[in-house]
């Protein structure tokens, strides 16, 4: 298991993290979700022992990620940007990458190749974007680690190619990997992921079961005056009706509607992205 306490990290611009504190634990997917800006690439490569925290503490176990080899040889990261030396064959990339990893597994790495239909002798400058990010995959996924740190995976991935990548996600959860992935596709967080993280302005907003979080939202479609729906989240509007969004007890916030004599006309299924609206809105 991967235990952050306390983690605060700055930079010259201000302080990025704020007191974040969490657990990831084997075999579990995290959606990780938060705006631009809001800290979920600094907290990725704080946790991939890449930046040293400024307060508080990221431990594999017993030891510190950041000073030691051994606890970083076991997380594989993939950050958004990808860079590949100009000449290099796939192959001869790949030869490079696995310098730097002794857990390296060339066929696992050609059995994703193939999969990816990728040739070994293509140029990988040369590559399209999709087929650099399925690179990217190739390489992340052939290093035998126990936690996947993934940040925006499916960018540049064509509708086939996303779902082979989240089969291969879920059997590496099987096998008892931990992974970590931060996207803006929220629906594609709520299919994957076991729990959910929400990050804003820094700071941990909710940490949690995705089914715990949605169970505790309703989406109600309300006929009302505007004045008397101001206090609530709206997510569209058309004339006198609205979709609204309410949190914690489903008979408590109806009863609370029917009070302000605004009339309920149905509910609806409530997702991940409601929940990050409301998060966002609320704050």
């Amino acid at each position: 298991m991967i235990q952050i306490n306390n983690l605060s990290k700055t930079y010259n611009s201000g302080k990025v993290l704020t007191d974040v504190s969490l657990k990831l634990e084997d075999g579990k997917i995290y959606g990780l979700i938060g705006a631009n800006g809001s800290g979920k690439s600094t907290l990725i490569k704080c946790i991939s022992g890449i930046y040293s925290p400024d307060e508080g503490e990221v431990k594999m176990g017993d030891e510190q990620i950041f000073n030691s080899p051994t606890c970083k040889e076991k997380i594989g990261l993939m950050i958004d940007i990808m860079h590949f030396f100009p000449m290099y064959s796939v192959k001869s990339y790949a030869q490079y990458y696995s310098s730097f990893y002794k857990n390296f597994s060339f066929d696992k790495f050609n059995d994703y190749l193939s999969k990816f239909g990728i040739s070994p002798r293509a140029y990988a400058e040369s590559l399209s974007l999709g087929n650099k990010k399925k690179l990217q995959i190739a390489l992340v996924l052939s290093r035998n680690v126990k936690y996947l740190l993934m940040d925006e995976p499916e960018n540049g991935l064509d509708n086939e190619s996303r779902e082979m990548f989240r089969n291969i996600v879920r059997e590496c959860a099987d096998q008892g990997i931990g992974i970590l992935l931060s996207s803006h596709d929220l629906l594609n967080i709520e299919n994957m992921c076991d729990d959910l993280i929400f990050v804003d302005d820094g700071a941990i907003k909710y940490y949690g079961g995705i089914d715990e979080r949605l169970s505790s939202i309703q989406k109600w479609r309300v006929r009302a005056q505007r004045e008397k729906i101001s206090d609530y989240v709206v997510t569209e509007e058309l004339g006198n009706v609205f979709t609204i969004l309410t949190e914690g007890e489903y008979a408590d916030n109806k009863k609370e509607l029917e009070t302000k004599e605004i009339e309920v006309i149905d509910s609806d299924k409530v997702t991940v992205v409601d929940a990050y609206t409301l998060m966002r809105q609320k704050k």
